[in-house]
């Protein structure tokens, strides 16, 4: 019994120190970029009517995806602290919900959740911008979570078919957040649709004399399929389209797509994938029977297919942006803990090998963290000190104005500072951002070191 309770308490430390140290990644990463375009634009608002008003517009002009941009909108009227605190919480919340999904772990698995969190941290796409940049969490991050929590909802449901009480509480649930969850990604979104498929198709499957009703499954696929509907169905996707040019056309546009999404996933999971391998090498190794190994193991392909699903769908996009591949890399994450936690600890190498990957993994975590965080701390030193300076200027009447570039050598994975930073051409569009935010008709860059202001 003490042993169980100490298993819990290291549980729980283990989140919360999850949750300190996302939270001060997000203390550390400035507003910046489309995060300058929105919150002048959101200030302007008056009220939260005013911000649907403005997501409406972005429905028919530019982008479908309107729950994550009203999310981000929201978060922009007020001070960023607010949104570095609720960011972390998502961030935590997106860990416990794969760890919930994870089948025959262990109660308190410490193992698991450590595994879970290094695998985001190190392999999750472009962590700067799809978790730490504000504008990018809301629609990649906060996304994802929303997606896994119905997949999350969903799969208690079906685990729990004959036990469930107040049917049309679930009915209307599953439905409301099958809406939002369908409402967030074109591909992750669609990834999340086919998971919701093939958890039915194979919960009939194993249940094939069950002939009751099951409305609340109806009511979730179908919340997911309008959200979706909803979101690709937006005048504004058809409006983008038509700014976004491709070399090729027809037949040779489409192997071309194929090449592309096929090079992203080398270049962003290449690793995942080999891990993944081998183990499911080894668990085959041990269950020593393919039947057996899909039998046993069946959760943790078709996390696995929904992965290359949500990868491929990207065809049918002339040019993604490499962040779309985050939802992705969520659900492999899940195939490859899943993997993990099958593999048998009865032979003592493989006790060993599991508690090797952990180790290692956490010693390269624990001196990445301690060089980006102090790059991050030197970036946002610059940021703000930029900021400051230039509320001064404005207050001051000033219409056009120069501020110094990032300096070199402080750029890390985990900060899109340099990627968002200004140029010295006042037309640059992220030059135009920061005029617009502050009030100026123009902003400048020159480099750092010819900088002698502050």
């Amino acid at each position: 019994m003490k042993s169980k309770k100490n298993q819990q308490k290291l549980f729980i430390m283990t989140v919360i120190i999850s949750a300190v140290l996302i939270f001060i990644f997000n203390m550390l990463t400035p507003m910046m970029s489309d995060d300058l375009f929105y919150a002048k634009e959101a200030q302007s608002a008056g009220s939260f009517a005013g911000l649907v008003q403005q997501e409406y517009h972005q429905y028919m002009t530019w982008s479908g995806r309107s729950v994550s941009h009203l999310i981000l909108r929201c978060f922009l009227l007020g001070d960023k602290i607010i949104f570095n605190f609720f960011n972390s919480f998502v961030f935590v919340g997106l860990t416990l919900l794969i760890y919930l999904n994870i089948e025959r772990r262990k109660k308190n698995d410490v193992s698991v959740y450590l595994l879970i969190n290094l695998l985001i941290w190190m392999f999750g796409v472009v962590f700067r911008q799809t978790v730490l940049w504000e504008t990018g969490a809301c629609n990649y991050l906060w996304g994802s979570t929303i997606i896994l929590a119905f997949l999350t909802l969903y799969r208690f449901c079906l685990k729990r078919v004959d036990f469930i009480k107040h049917k049309i509480i679930w009915v209307v649930l599953l439905f409301v957040s099958g809406i939002a969850a369908g409402w967030c990604n074109e591909n992750t979104s669609g990834g999340g649709i086919l998971m919701s498929f093939l958890l039915t198709g194979f919960y009939f499957y194993n249940n094939k004399g069950s002939k009751k009703k099951k409305w609340w499954m109806t009511a979730g696929i179908a919340g997911q399929a309008i959200g979706f509907l909803f979101m690709i169905l937006a005048p504004g996707n058809a409006v983008r389209a038509l700014a976004q040019e491709e070399e090729h056309t027809g037949l040779f546009a489409l192997v071309s797509r194929f090449q592309k999404v096929t090079l992203a996933v080398r270049n962003n999971f290449l690793v995942l994938l080999i891990i993944g391998m081998l183990l499911v090498i080894i668990v085959k190794y041990q269950k020593q029977n393919i039947k057996v190994l899909w039998s046993d193991c069946r959760d943790g392909f078709l996390w696995g297919i929904t992965f290359l699903a949500t990868c491929y769908a990207l065809i049918l996009t002339p040019e993604p942006m490499p962040r779309a591949y985050f939802g992705a890399g969520i659900f492999l994450i899940i195939a490859v803990v899943q993997f993990y936690v099958h593999v048998d600890e009865g032979e003592a190498v493989f006790h060993c090998l599991k508690a090797g990957i952990i180790s290692v993994m956490c010693l390269i975590m624990f001196f990445t963290y301690m060089e980006s965080g102090a790059n991050l701390a030197r970036i946002y030193r610059e940021y703000h000190e930029r900021d400051v300076y230039l509320t001064e200027q404005a207050a001051n009447g000033v219409q056009e104005v120069t501020v110094p570039m990032l300096r070199p050598d402080f750029e890390t994975k985990y900060s899109d500072g340099y990627n968002s930073d200004i140029k010295e051409s006042p037309e640059y569009w992220l030059n135009n951002a920061y005029a617009t935010y502050y009030g100026f008709d123009s902003v400048s860059g020159v480099p750092r070191e010819d900088w002698t202001e502050y």
